[in-house]
């Protein structure tokens, strides 16, 4: 593996999907990305992190008793942050994250509708896939030409 391609950043933690999960995919994300990145892409990918939880909480089987998420930070030393959030697979059969509204910004006030419309202003790409085993996975890639991690700029 060489130099440009190995990994700046490897993390991957199961958390239970609870509150308690919650904040700690949140911390993680914050304590692992801060000493590599600037701080604009920490706060867009804890946001990420926290509606791709909330997500996979809500709408997967996750969120059902005793439901988990995996959680997958990982980089290249010159390459973009890409975040996973694997869940036990959708509540209904077919069901996908999606944006609402299209183009058109959801209500700000409202409690709950805006997650996959952050993630999809957020993220440079994002896309859900799922396997042979139900098991459904939220991938994003967060990116701009000036945020390659601290470590490749020394």
């Amino acid at each position: 593996m060489t130099a440009a391609h190995r990994l700046a950043l490897d993390i991957r933690e199961q958390l239970p999907c609870t509150y308690d999960g919650l904040r700690r995919a949140r911390s993680l994300t914050r304590v692992s990305l801060r000493p590599l990145w600037c701080d604009t892409l920490v706060d867009d990918a804890e946001i990420c992190v926290d509606e791709a939880f909330c997500n996979a909480w809500r709408h997967t089987r996750s969120g059902l008793p005793g439901g988990t998420a995996v959680l997958a930070l990982y980089a290249t030393a010159s390459g973009p942050l890409y975040i996973d959030v694997t869940d036990a697979g959708p509540l209904t059969p077919g069901d996908r994250p999606r944006v609402r509204g299209g183009p058109v910004a959801p209500d700000l006030d409202a409690e709950s509708g805006r997650g996959m419309f952050l993630i999809d202003r957020l993220a440079a790409h994002w896309l859900y896939m799922t396997n042979g085993k139900s098991e459904g996975r939220l991938c994003l890639t967060l990116t701009t030409p000036d945020r390659s991690p601290l470590l490749a700029r020394r």
